[in-house]
């Protein structure tokens, strides 16, 4: 059987595998032994890249935040407190955003955050002692409803039985008389003559 190669076939592997390679430090980009290794290697790593790379983005933000609000005289930690408090829904990226590109829409969001709640705007005003004795005062007790009265039950079937009580006594009976056993007749023994025995002579 003859041997079969490849051609074609291996050429275009190895120029798609040193294409992927393009841009590596010295025979990494070059030969295809030394490129395949690099290549699968590096696919390794931007699977783990890809995950770090959320971090660091998030970790440069949170630094332009805080530059920012330390410029104000606010704590980064505050700022946040803050705006989840009043229910402002900015994330970290476009909060990074307004502090480098829009000063003034960054200085209103910290106005927000640093403005007293609602709640503790308003006085909270005391009662006067006359209104706040007769809440303390216990309240009357009030007499409870007359019960009404039930209405008769219609007479049933053990209503009709008679009661215990008036049951009679039940009475004694007595015994009845056994009948008298009948006495066998006596058997009369028939009696009959002797004969008289061939060598004895009769009796006269």
């Amino acid at each position: 059987m003859p041997r079969v190669r490849k051609g074609a076939a291996r050429a275009r592997k190895h120029k798609k595998t040193l294409k992927a390679a393009r841009g590596m430090i010295g025979a990494a980009s070059r030969r295809y032994r030394v490129a395949i290794e690099a290549w699968l290697r590096a696919g390794r790593y931007a699977t783990v890249g890809r995950k770090l790379r959320k971090r660091d983005f998030r970790r440069l933000w949170i630094t332009r935040i805080s530059a920012a609000c330390r410029q104000r005289g606010l704590l980064y930690s505050r700022f946040m407190h803050g705006l989840s408090e009043k229910g402002v829904v900015v994330n970290r990226k476009m909060l990074a955003e307004m502090a480098v590109a829009d000063p003034g829409a960054f200085d209103r969001l910290v106005a927000v955050a640093t403005s007293p709640p609602a709640d503790a705007a308003a006085p909270v005003q005391e009662p006067p002692p006359e209104v706040a004795e007769a809440e303390k005062a216990p309240a009357p007790k009030e007499r409870p409803a007359a019960k009404k009265p039930r209405a008769a039950k219609p007479a049933t079937k053990a209503a009709e039985k008679p009661s215990p009580a008036t049951k009679k006594a039940p009475v004694a009976k007595k015994p009845a008389a056994k009948p008298a056993r009948k006495k066998p007749a006596a058997t009369r023994k028939k009696t009959a003559a002797k004969k008289p025995k061939p060598d004895e002579p009769a009796k006269q």
